[in-house]
């Protein structure tokens, strides 16, 4: 496969604890492996710097990664215009690319997409597949990915020693257990919409030690953290460098974003990959594209509503079968980045066909 001039327009500023930002940061140093790639903060989109850059790099391919929404295509359909001198020798066009990872809250008409379509939209659900197909769209499937030297199982010794570190101690309960024994994991925004809420039951029902990462970078909306708080949830508002030695402390993920409420979380969450790639249970809604890329089943369990969610927690606290990771090994980065690859050269000779 021949080198290729790839921008990617995505956030490249700040902690990776969000999923759009992880997105960002691993297509561009996977990709940067084999081709020139020009990673541009989204962030300075009106700053001169941003154009000069593009300009000067004479990019093949222009791929906006935090998108679908009108000003991402705006973007996209400016940068074509200001490329389209760039290329002149090679007579080549730039080809524009845009990742359809929050398609929900997009609504245009086809005649107005039109104005604005991009040459590939890279979808996840089957729904955005549809949606975008519609709109007179060329779209290919593009699944989010996991770093799964990072994110691995862990000894039973090694979790207890997390325990201690990150002082999730053991302490008694009404039913003579002890709460600290089954940790009940959810990574993500402390959100109303994100379906959290239901952590309050499962806390007040003492099946385990409910555990909530936040995310101050997306907000936290406090009438919920109090309440999630006051029912016996442990929440914690912090940046984790170390983020995978929170899920290799815990016993079990829980995911319970409703499907329709795809503004509140990207179609393939990777808290979802990463609580799976180190072989976590994973109790989850058939969320955007997780149905259309996993089989339920061996520690993946879809639910539906509180009472689900619940019976679920006991069965896998009383034992069962994990082969989680198992599952997600086709999606390591490495992988989803040599799909990308075919996907771009596939736009490439496009170009040089038309050259022909």
């Amino acid at each position: 496969m021949k080198s290729m001039r790839i921008c990617l327009i995505g956030e490249y500023s700040g902690d990776l604890e969000e999923g759009m930002r992880k997105t960002s940061f691993y297509l561009s140093e996977e990709l940067s492996k084999h081709h020139q790639v020009l990673p541009l903060n989204i962030k300075k989109i009106f700053f001169k710097s941003f154009w000069k850059e593009i300009r000067a790099f004479k990019p093949q391919i222009i791929h906006y990664v935090h998108g679908p929404s009108l000003k991402s295509l705006m973007i996209l359909k400016g940068l074509a215009f200001y490329c389209k001198g760039v290329n002149a020798k090679e007579e080549t066009k730039v080809k524009m690319v845009v990742s359809a990872t929050h398609p929900a809250p997009f609504r245009l008409s086809k005649k107005i997409f039109s104005l604005f379509k991009p040459d590939l939209v890279l979808t996840q659900s089957e729904e955005s597949e549809r949606l975008f197909k519609g709109l007179g769209c060329k779209t290919e499937f593009l699944p989010g990915g996991v770093d799964l030297k990072r994110f691995v199982p862990v000894s039973d010794g090694v979790k207890e020693a997390l325990r201690a570190k990150y002082g999730v101690e053991k302490e008694k309960v009404e039913n003579g257990k002890e709460k600290g024994d089954f940790v009940i994991l959810h990574v993500g925004s402390i959100k109303e919409g994100r379906g959290i809420e239901i952590f309050k039951e499962i806390a007040r029902r003492k099946e385990g030690q409910v555990l909530i990462i936040g995310s101050r970078s997306t907000g936290i909306e406090k009438r919920l953290y109090r309440s999630l708080k006051e029912s016996g949830c442990k929440i914690w508002v912090n940046y984790f460098k170390n983020v995978e030695e929170v899920y290799a402390l815990s016993d079990c993920y829980v995911f319970p974003t409703p499907p329709e409420n795809k503004i509140n979380a990207i179609e393939m969450p990777l808290s979802v990959l990463e609580a799976m790639s180190c072989n976590l249970p994973v109790l989850t809604t058939k969320f955007g594209a997780l149905p259309r890329v996993f089989v339920e089943g061996e520690g993946l369990v879809f639910a539906e509503g509180e009472g689900d969610f619940v019976k679920a927690v006991k069965e896998i606290e009383n034992g069962a079968e994990i082969k989680t990771r198992e599952k997600v090994l086709p999606y390591s980065w490495e992988n989803v980045v040599k799909r990308l690859e075919v996907i771009y050269e596939k736009l490439v000779k496009e170009n040089e066909k038309g050259k022909g």
